[in-house]
């Protein structure tokens, strides 16, 4: 109980400021994107464009690029003048980009101005959802889902202790275990979170720092398909018993999923199971690992190894072994001679 406690505390030092900064974030790019999807209904006036250049920011590491440029319009009779062609703007490290923005916009050009009713001071040329928002959406999934991931972990660290053994039956007479399966939406993720950091590089390199919307819209659809295809996949696997162990009473047997260097399931008599042991292995980080392994008689009289489990939990491996050995009727260690049918 306090050492669950003892988490949760942990998890808040890690998890609030993360949801903050990640809120705030959302927010911030969440009300710019509403806001440059709400100008495509904007009023319209006509302007003149009267500056229009590249500006380089030399930093330590690398120079960036980017339009600077100024136009003027008429509100209501009413002179204004305006800097941004879109609400959310972007620089790069490619000059020719920002050479080509500037020739999309010379001085004196007629283009066509959108700003926002109430407030014609804030106005921009390019109106509409854009593939810009759509990438800057997608830099901030990662972030987002590692917000979730804590937040669910903390949501799990006030809830009760689940049992360590859930044993329940299958439609074919079967009672089964599930061992460590994965977390399908841990592992959604996982897959999308790098898939979509990867997407927005792509994007950029291949479209500019400023790409059309079907971009936009493929790198989007590129980073949910890869989710679906690994949730799927995973979903099958957890449904189709994968993970699973499982005692059949009738027939006397045992069944051991393809896991733990194995490439298919695995049946086993009762009769040729000499031991079940349970001992820790030798951490391969910091966590060390308990597993439960079946000593099985074989046909020229020798014996070999199967691995059940690997818990990092004791008392959970120690579960799994107690629910076998009731059945299988074993213990820690091997008789001398194999045990008759």
């Amino acid at each position: 109980m306090f050492a669950r406690v003892g988490s949760a505390v942990v998890l808040l030092v890690f998890v609030l400021p993360w949801l903050a900064l990640t809120g705030f974030a959302d927010y911030r790019v969440g009300s710019s994107v509403r806001r440059q999807a709400q100008s495509a209904s904007w009023p319209t006036a006509q302007g003149t464009i009267t500056s229009s250049e590249v500006e380089s920011v030399r930093s330590n590491k690398s120079t960036t690029h980017g339009l600077k440029l100024a136009y003027t319009y008429s509100v209501d009779g009413q002179q204004l003048e305006g800097h941004k062609y879109r609400i959310m703007t972007s620089r790069s490290g490619d000059l020719e980009e920002a050479q080509a923005l500037v020739a999309r916009f010379p001085v004196g050009a007629r283009v066509t101005v959108h700003h926002e009713p109430g407030q014609p001071s804030e106005a921009i040329l390019q109106a509409g959802l854009g593939g810009t928002e759509l990438l800057v959406l997608l830099m901030l999934l990662p972030f987002n889902l590692v917000a979730l991931w804590l937040l669910r972990l903390l949501v799990q660290s006030f809830k009760p202790e689940p049992p360590l053994l859930s044993p329940f039956p299958r439609e074919d007479g079967s009672e089964c275990v599930v061992l460590d399966a994965p977390v399908t939406t841990t592992w959604v993720g996982l897959t999308m979170g790098p898939a979509a950091l990867v997407c927005v590089v792509f994007t950029s390199i291949l479209t500019g720092v400023n790409p059309p919307l079907p971009a936009g819209v493929v790198a989007w659809g590129v980073v949910i398909a890869c989710g679906l295809f690994v949730g799927r996949h995973i979903h099958a696997r957890k449904k189709a018993g994968h993970y699973e162990v499982r005692l059949h009473r009738r027939e006397r047997r045992l069944s051991l999923p393809p896991t733990l260097g194995r490439k298919a399931r695995l049946d086993v008599r009762w009769k040729d199971v000499l031991a079940l042991r349970l001992e820790p292995q030798a951490p391969a980080k910091k966590d060390t690992r308990y597993r439960a392994t079946l000593e099985i008689a074989t046909a020229d009289g020798t014996a070999r190894q199967e691995a059940v489990c690997d818990y990092t939990k004791e008392d959970q491996a120690e579960a799994l072994a107690q629910w076998l050995r009731k059945d299988l009727e074993v213990g820690e260690v091997a008789p001398q001679a194999l045990r008759s049918a």
